[in-house]
């Protein structure tokens, strides 16, 4: 399969980060302001337009400040219908009024509570997910997830088979916030997909035994070389990561054509396989504008990168996928395949699994191998 795979990701973040105090400037902080849960909603419903005009779908990330928002609920059972997005759950977008009140805290990065307040926290906002959709989600996320968050997790919610794992910089010195410098190349999370260990989530699982059930994947597709000495969060195939970086002129920004071109070129290299994702925030298209650029340039950079993806999608050159589907497709393909018997609803096979390097039989229900033969085909 010659075809990138592209997550695209967009969140209902209904108190997006930085988002107040743009907005807000000049009053005191109101995370419950009309006018804000307004504004961050329309942000969503543009990046869900701009997506489904091009042929692409989403996966929606529920937070927990929309799971309150009736519009919010509506428009991702409508959109799942309609264009088969997946209805996802983030432990972003943590802190709205109802998480302040019930918490009494105005922290929000999950893997800074203790793993009490971890657990309370999770059971918290899954099951208001679940009273929301009548289901539990298949894919969940964060900057960062640590092993005790993710073995907590697909202990108690087994549905849940892919994460939102990491972004770059929040690596192990996550727990001492934000290091001020850059030279954190070695210090932050995988670039690519892995299966992470039930010890470490950023150890990719060395067999079987230390797999965490999950397919693990970066927030964010990076420039590994322009990272190298550099800040990573300008060189990404996220638009508004280029605008920040200052890497466009008179409103055009081909490295953001060319960044994405070189993980297509990755498939060269990898039997096949390349992969990227795309999960701009809300707060990143604020309507007073950011990282120096105005509104407009924002709306046009993201729009223009929907357009890419989808035009490499009408010339058969790009997957896109949902994040649950991806997780079963990633799993498929570090699989290789040397003997296969199907049987009424599974499939047996006898394979070498690339991602733990071992032999071992492999049973997986007949819906998953056929999920995974469409893509490859």
């Amino acid at each position: 399969m010659d075809k990138m795979i592209l997550n695209l990701i967009h969140r209902p973040e209904m108190v997006p980060e930085y988002a107040e105090k743009i907005t807000g400037r000049g009053k005191a902080e109101d995370i419950g302001r009309k006018s804000l849960l307004t504004e961050s909603l329309d942000i969503f419903k543009t990046q869900q337009r701009l997506a489904h005009e091009n042929g692409l779908k989403t996966t929606i990330q529920m937070t927990y400040s929309s799971l309150f928002n009736e519009e919010a609920v509506r428009l991702a059972k409508e959109h799942h219908k309609q264009y088969g997005d997946e209805i996802a759950l983030t432990l972003l977008g943590l802190p709205c009024k109802e998480f302040r009140e019930k918490y009494k805290t105005k922290d929000f990065c999950i893997w800074m509570f203790s793993l009490e307040d971890k657990k309370t926290i999770v059971r918290d906002v899954f099951e208001k997910f679940h009273e929301c959709f009548g289901f539990y989600p298949e894919s969940t996320g964060s900057y960062f997830m640590d092993a005790e968050l993710i073995n907590y997790i697909k202990e108690t919610y087994p549905t849940v088979k892919c994460a939102v794992a990491t972004c770059w910089e929040e690596g192990p010195k996550a727990y001492h916030t934000c290091n001020n410098s850059w030279y954190t190349f070695l210090d932050g999370g995988p670039w690519a997909p892995w299966i992470p260990s039930k010890a470490n989530s950023h150890a990719p699982a060395a067999n079987a035994a230390e797999d965490s059930g999950i397919v693990a994947i970066p927030h964010l597709s990076r420039d590994l070389i322009a990272c190298y000495d550099g800040n990573g969060s300008n060189f990404g195939t996220h638009p508004q990561n280029v605008l920040r970086g200052m890497i466009y002129r008179d409103g055009e920004y081909p490295y953001l054509y060319n960044l994405i071109d070189q993980f297509r070129y990755q498939a060269k290299f990898n039997n096949g396989y390349s992969y990227n994702m795309m999960f701009v925030g809300p707060g990143w298209m604020n309507k007073m504008g950011r990282w120096e650029a105005p509104y407009e340039l924002l709306y046009k950079a993201y729009s223009d990168g929907c357009a890419y993806y989808g035009q490499l999608k009408k010339e058969g050159k790009l997957a896109d996928m949902t994040m649950s589907e991806f997780a079963d497709y990633y799993r498929m393909k570090k699989i290789i395949q040397s003997r296969s018997v199907r049987f009424g609803g599974i499939s047996s096979m006898a394979a070498k699994n690339r991602c733990f390097g071992t032999v071992t039989p492999i049973c997986a229900p007949a819906s998953i191998w056929m999920r995974a033969e469409q893509w490859l085909t």
